[in-house]
């Protein structure tokens, strides 16, 4: 195979496993398909097994007519549309459907025994959802205790949002006082960032904008933070003020 075709041959090999993953997974957890390693293998096993299974069929109905496949456009659209959209989407959704009918029954010896292979994927809450839209992007963050105390600061590079199944938290690279009502009005200017741990005794998490929330006297000073870049796995964000 030349070279300059190799790039495209593997990601027709792992288009299909990759497809049946996203499918079977989306919305289920409070993380996105991340493009890593493990995921490519998984992909290319996957997409093995639709390969071993369904293989025979397609090379069965299209060895006959090799050397007329101008003449029979159907068959081979027919067969590849099998193996890199039927098959992943009926794969998925059936995967959906099992676990949740496992989910339905828990105490199932069946249940048992698949979640001890397969154990279950952390649900996700409402800080998942806010990290994963980006809400800290551009943004204070602040974050109020249910004894009162606030910390907060501006989100930005090299900013990292956690978010499920890993514990939940907040690394801020540039820490703020807060008034009295919470908003930022000045950076400490000492502080080299603030990692902020979002267990159960936090109230709440507020997010502001910055031309609209801080005081007057701060106002300028929120509109400096540096250049900042849109996260990637690590939600690595802009700093507020930054269009």
């Amino acid at each position: 195979m030349p070279s300059d075709l190799l790039p495209l041959a593997v990601l027709v090999a792992i288009a299909p496993g990759y497809l049946t993953i996203y499918l079977a997974t989306h919305g289920r957890t409070g993380q996105p398909v991340v493009p890593d390693l493990r995921l490519v293998l998984q992909s290319l096993v996957i997409s093995a097994v639709f390969l071993a299974v369904l293989g025979p069929f397609a090379f069965a109905a299209l060895w006959s007519v090799r050397n007329k496949l101008e003449l029979n456009v159907g068959t081979l659209v027919l067969w590849t549309g099998v193996l890199f959209l039927i098959a992943p989407y009926l794969a998925g959704r059936l995967s959906r459907a099992y676990v949740a009918w496992i989910d339905r029954n828990p105490q199932n010896r069946t249940s048992n025994l698949f979640r001890i292979a397969f154990p279950a994927a952390v649900p996700p809450t409402l800080w998942d959802w806010a990290a994963l839209q980006g809400f800290q992007e551009g943004r204070f963050v602040v974050v109020e205790y249910t004894d009162g105390r606030r910390i907060g600061g501006a989100y930005g590079k090299p900013g990292i949002v956690l978010t499920s199944p890993e514990e939940h938290g907040i690394f801020l690279a540039s820490e703020w006082k807060l008034d009295a009502m919470g908003l930022p009005i000045e950076q400490i200017v000492a502080s080299a960032g603030v990692l902020i741990p979002l267990r159960d005794d936090v109230r709440s998490v507020r997010f502001f904008n910055p031309a609209a929330n801080v005081t007057k006297e701060s106002d300028a000073d929120a509109r400096k933070p540096a250049e900042q870049d849109r996260p990637a796995r690590g939600n690595q964000g802009r700093n507020p003020g930054q269009d």
